[in-house]
């Protein structure tokens, strides 16, 4: 049973390493155009006409939170395959691990989808892009809640005679 166990784990640790590295890849060529657009936006605009608004910064600081809870999350995921490659699937130090895995991706994917929504991208594109994210976040969160409470019918279970 362990080493299907294992082989589960390191699978969903290529999948998630395959489909960074794909996203990486494929993005890296837009993203690189808008980096070189917004690098000469600011290099011609005005230092001092204040042309960075609010707005901007609110979007820049909301990237760099859904930035870090998606580092956090992978952290989470990689603490949880660990502890499960010690034979430590059924206790409680897994629950917030994959609580943190699921709500990690679960908001940056949120948000990132309503901001591509709210900038005008296509509908079936958004879906295309972060569907497979919602459900993969969902599923981390309904693993998290059936853990709890088979953690606690375990517990119960102890306590009777």
């Amino acid at each position: 049973m362990k080493k299907k166990l294992n082989v589960f784990c390191v699978l969903m640790l290529l999948l998630i390493a395959a489909k960074i590295i794909i996203g990486i890849f494929f993005n890296f060529s837009e993203g690189a155009q808008a980096f070189k657009e917004g690098w000469e936006h600011g290099r011609q605009a005005d230092v001092t006409s204040g042309s960075h608004t609010m707005s901007e910064l609110l979007i820049t600081l909301l990237g760099l939170v859904c930035i870090f809870l998606l580092i956090r999350s992978l952290i989470a995921l990689v603490r949880f395959i660990l502890n499960v490659n010690r034979d430590k699937v059924f206790v409680w130090d897994n629950v917030p691990l994959l609580r943190w895995a699921g709500w990690g991706i679960l908001i940056p994917t949120a948000v990132f989808a309503t901001y591509d929504l709210l900038s005008h991208v296509p509908a079936d594109k958004v879906y295309n892009q972060s569907m497979d994210d919602f459900i993969f976040s969902l599923f981390c969160l309904i693993m998290a809640e059936v853990f709890s409470v088979g953690l606690r019918l375990k517990e119960e279970n102890d306590l009777t005679i």
